[in-house]
């Protein structure tokens, strides 16, 4: 039987990988003051849509519910945790500092596209200031350090520096939206192909195809502010500009870059955006950004700001740089054999009992295997020792190591 498309099982080494990165990254979440909540795997459609945009609607999976309602998977964490922020909490003190690991699902008809997948991230509410910006990226930034990642970049923009160019050139809104999505897709040829049907100056037209190469240190803003000169993207370097100061502070000049070719693509974006990548993958490991107006949908005017690592994409990545990165420890294993003798059975018990009260796995055989076969499996599941139970009242058992077939009598 298959399952649909852009589905996995999770066997159980792969689920040991990622339960590993979960609680590496949610220890970084909790010391630094965030606290995790949960939220609906669906919730109504019209709630979700909130913070999706024209792009991102079209991946939202949704049904009908018996009552006839609209309903839809989550397909980010955002807009469901500003709706809790703005409802559930709104009177607690500000700042909310709020941290959650789900699934979350979209539909993505791109070969190999996964349409549920892990994320773990935080939302920092009420609080509008470069120094809030500057903590999630640090934020970010120690969460990949913590889980073993020693190369990679996290690039910051601003969403107002494209929307600022978008409104100096005189095209209709479906153009500028086309324009928006080759650029989130990298799709260049597509992007100049856009740009030439249109009535755009050519200093315009320049400048577009530029912004995705604008990426690099302090100097990409200096080169930057001698080509445009609309208000909006000007006030978007300057809030960049702060925020990169403020990231030297931190120590993390040599992860930083400045990258005037984000957009991201969820509508909900109003300030600083950011991205995290790697030699190894072509597309981000995480991302986030400044959001101030996405609660006020719910009630509230909260200005907040979050980000979300990609786990699967995380563990990916890692073993690509080091192969043995996500090669976790583990206590040794014991299996506990009765030799099918019913009387030795609650002795058994005993003894597996005592012996995982030392933080150790053990496994009682529970069916009618010879040792032989009981043997080969112990070999097979990767376990160090056999215990052998008999009718000896001395508190001594025999041990016996899977691989060598070593013997030895024990005390327990």
């Amino acid at each position: 039987m298959n399952i649909p498309r852009g589905l996995n099982d999770l066997l159980p080494e792969e689920v040991l990988k990622r339960r590993f990165l979960e609680n590496k990254i949610s220890q970084v979440f909790s010391r630094w003051g965030y606290q995790e909540v949960v939220t609906p795997t669906f919730e109504f459609y019209e709630i979700l849509a909130q913070g999706a945009g024209s792009i991102m609607k079209k991946e939202i999976i949704k049904f009908f519910d018996r009552e006839g309602n609209i309903i839809a998977l989550r397909p980010e964490m955002t807009t469901s945790i500003a709706r809790l922020a703005s409802t559930k909490i709104q009177l607690e003190p500000k700042p909310l500092r709020l941290y959650y690991i789900g699934n979350v699902f979209r539909y993505d008809d791109k070969v190999g596209s996964q349409r549920e997948f892990c994320q773990a991230g935080v939302e920092l509410i009420g609080i509008n200031s470069s120094k809030a910006d500057a903590e999630v990226v640090a934020l970010t930034a120690e969460c990949l350090k913590n889980s073993g990642l020693k190369k990679f970049f996290i690039d910051i923009g601003h969403i107002n520096f494209f929307n600022g160019i978008m409104k100096s050139i005189k095209v209709k809104e479906e153009k500028k939206q086309e324009i928006k999505k080759a650029i989130l897709n990298k799709n260049f040829v597509l992007l100049e192909k856009i740009l030439s049907l249109e009535e755009i100056k050519n200093r315009e037209k320049g400048f577009i195809l530029k912004m995705p190469t604008l990426r690099g240190g302090e100097e990409v803003l200096e080169e930057a502010e001698k080509m445009i000169d609309n208000k909006l993207s000007l006030f978007a370097l300057k809030e960049i500009k702060e925020v990169y100061d403020l990231l030297r502070d931190y120590g993390l000049e040599e992860y930083i870059l400045i990258d005037l070719g984000i957009i991201r693509n969820f509508d909900y974006y109003t300030g600083i955006i950011f991205e995290g990548y790697t030699d190894y993958l072509g597309f981000p490991v995480c991302g986030g950004g400044r959001y101030d107006n996405l609660c006020s949908k719910f009630g509230e005017n909260l200005p907040s700001t979050g980000f979300a690592i990609g786990i699967e994409r995380l563990a990916t990545i890692l073993e690509k740089e080091d192969a043995n990165s996500l090669k976790l420890e583990k206590p040794d294993k014991y299996l506990v054999y009765y030799q099918n003798n019913q009387t030795y059975f609650k002795k058994a018990l005993v003894v597996a009992e005592n012996i995982r009260k030392k933080g150790l796995i053990v496994e009682l055989e529970i069916g009618k295997r010879e040792y032989e076969k009981v043997l080969n499996y112990a070999r097979f599941r990767g376990i160090k020792y056999i215990l052998i139970i008999d009718d000896d009242q001395s508190g001594k058992i025999k041990r016996i190591e899977v691989i060598s077939e070593k013997e030895e009598i024990i005390n327990l």
